[in-house]
């Protein structure tokens, strides 16, 4: 690379990095990233068989290599989800969600629901909540 391609960048320049929000053509050709932060200790991996563990991570692998637009058009017991209303799940629900965050629902070691939300910055960022292993965490 020649040193006429490289900016000169000034001492106060990148204290602050401003990101803007994805836009909904950005979200759908990225691949879902999944993050456990958020678990629930009653619908946590721990209280899942080895079997199903392993069916979890399966899925995971499987679903990454999906885009957010492939999720979009599968079907909800495929690849695809499920949205689930907030007043529909029996559980507490994380404190710092707002009441019109959506929550969504993958399936897992059969139709077992994986439930979560999508990251309000990082919209490609899915946060799994609930494993609901034991179909109690809403009506089915």
């Amino acid at each position: 690379m020649s040193k006429g391609n490289l900016k000169s960048v000034s001492g106060d320049s990148g204290k602050k990095i401003a990101i803007s929000p994805d836009t909904t053509e950005e979200v759908d050709i990225k691949h879902p990233v999944f993050c456990f932060r958020y678990l629930n200790k009653k619908y946590h991996i721990k209280k899942c068989t080895e079997k199903e563990q392993l069916s979890l991570l399966d899925r995971l692998q499987l679903l990454s290599e999906k885009t957010w637009k492939d999720i979009q058009f599968a079907d909800k017991h495929s690849f695809g989800t499920e949205k689930i209303k907030q007043t529909s799940i029996k559980a507490g629900i994380p404190t710092h969600l707002a009441k019109d965050v959506d929550f969504y629902a993958f399936r897992f070691d059969g139709k077992k629901p994986m439930v979560g939300f999508r990251n309000a910055k990082a919209f490609f960022v899915f946060h799994v909540v609930y494993l609901d292993r034991d179909f109690t965490l809403y009506d089915h």
